[in-house]
């Protein structure tokens, strides 16, 4: 009886007795605690630059709405896992010995699904994130999905975890979710043909894109129909371009399949948006994970939208200085903390650290430059190295304010050019009108010999051109 009293103990401590099922609940049509879950706006747009890349700081993926999810997860696949390499990791205390986590894990097997929190300081795992169910205990809990794993001087149990069936069948799932909108698995059920034109199309329709993103142009057109004489800068440059390329004339617009012409706004969106992940990713190695200086400043666009830009200068391996425009955000509200949780997100997913800013650059706005509660402020505490400079640009305007105020007779000549500007400005006839009348002033003035010119007609002829 004891032997038996023995194995039944150790049997249990491998198995969790199910609960009881509650018959008072079967008469509900559904529980209240899930009914919170649901109550999520059902829109069928989405805000991807919402999301969070640290995964101590998301949102589980079953608060969601069911119709968001696959979106989400996609694109948290497309981002991969958040590995900040250069991150200066704090240690732990563990029975007296500290430990702390090994960047070099993510160079291990487990590199396609470990992540660490900078925020939580802990390891999750994104494929059980994405995918593994609340109600599963198995495989580690809810450590590496929603918890987070601090136990850094038990590594054996990231390689546990990796080996259980939960994660297992997470990352099938994982794979199963890139296999649906993989390009290359279409491309496994076409001939070779259709391939080949389809490549060309593509091709065609980057090249176009690649030229109007360098020239800085607009994509789209007022009327984009066949029959308007001016279809956009796209469909037009690509027009252009198959009359002038014998080998795509065949393939692009008319020519090719109706439904795969590669010249849609959502095809055009898709090219620039892959075009800036290759531009970003360029910028980042140039970088070669080396010290750097933040440059950002804020505005609303036309469409009201406040938007944050976020500039990286640093010094290429050749010994000179680059700015380089890393990316636009959106953000809420132009808070300091609101700012610094947005550019902190944009240098997780490039594996950047503010422990390696070494300056900072913002105009004189308090919410940039309270020495309180300021963004300045903010990161130097994190990094003391991050040297706070005020923007150029906006001394040498808040100086030339304050000399307007204090100066009557500068203060005078500023309103008066600006009157000058707006007169002449608003009105072609009165822009020729003086101009003539300036070449008259300026050619008396020379053949009086009031003005000193140099040799040759040559440089009067400059002169008349610079007005």
């Amino acid at each position: 009886m004891a032997l038996a009293s023995q194995s039944q103990n150790s049997v249990k401590r491998y198995f969790t007795k199910a609960p009881k099922p509650n018959l008072a609940s079967h008469t509900q049509p559904i529980q209240l605690e899930n009914i919170n879950h649901l109550e999520v706006p059902s829109s069928n747009e989405f805000d991807l630059d919402s999301l969070k890349f640290d995964p101590g700081e998301r949102t589980q993926i079953l608060d969601f709405h069911p119709n968001h999810r696959d979106i989400i997860r996609r694109e948290y696949l497309r981002q991969c896992p958040c590995q900040p390499r250069l991150h200066n990791f704090p240690k732990t205390n563990f029975s007296g010995s500290m430990r702390r986590f090994n960047p070099k894990w993510f160079d291990d097997e487990y590199h396609d699904w470990l992540e660490y929190s900078v925020s939580k300081d802990a390891s999750y795992c994104l494929y059980c994130y994405l995918f593994k169910d609340n109600n599963i205990h198995q495989g580690g809990g809810d450590v590496f999905s929603s918890i987070g794993f601090k136990s850094w001087h038990k590594k054996k149990s990231f390689d546990k975890h990796g080996s259980s069936s939960i994660h297992n069948e997470s990352k099938k799932k994982c794979q199963d979710l890139r296999q649906q909108w993989s390009i290359q698995s279409s491309f496994e059920r076409q001939s070779n043909q259709l391939k080949h034109e389809y490549w060309i199309r593509l091709t065609a329709s980057v090249n176009v894109v690649r030229l109007l993103i360098t020239q800085g142009l607009a994509f789209r057109g007022h009327d984009e129909s066949k029959s308007s004489l001016s279809r956009g800068n796209f469909l037009q440059t690509l027009s252009w371009y198959a009359k002038v390329c014998d080998n795509i004339r065949d393939y692009v617009l008319e020519h090719a399949p109706q439904n795969d012409q590669m010249t849609s706004p959502i095809i055009q969106k898709d090219i620039v948006t892959a075009c800036k992940i290759e531009t970003t990713k360029a910028i980042i190695e140039e970088l070669n994970g080396d010290y750097f200086a933040l440059l950002v400043d804020e505005s609303f666009d036309t469409s009201r939208k406040e938007q944050m830009a976020i500039v990286l200068r640093y010094v290429d391996r050749m010994g000179f200085v680059m700015e380089r425009l890393i990316d636009v955000v959106h953000v809420q509200n132009t808070c300091a903390s609101s700012l610094k949780s947005a550019i902190v997100n944009l240098l997780d997913q490039h594996s950047l650290s503010l422990s390696y800013v070494r300056g900072q650059c913002y105009d004189g706005a308090s919410n940039m430059q309270g020495e309180i509660n300021g963004l300045k402020m903010s990161i130097k505490r994190e990094s003391r190295s991050a040297h706070s400079i005020h923007c150029f640009a906006h001394q040498l305007q808040l100086t030339l304010v304050a000399v307007s105020k204090k100066c009557l007779q500068v203060g005078e000549l500023v309103v008066l050019v600006s009157n000058i500007l707006n007169i002449l400005g608003s009105s072609f006839k009165r822009m020729d009108e003086f101009r003539e009348s300036q070449k008259e002033r300026i050619q008396e003035a020379l053949d009086m010999g009031e003005f000193t010119t140099g040799r040759g007609l040559e440089s009067r002829i400059w002169s008349f051109k610079s007005m």
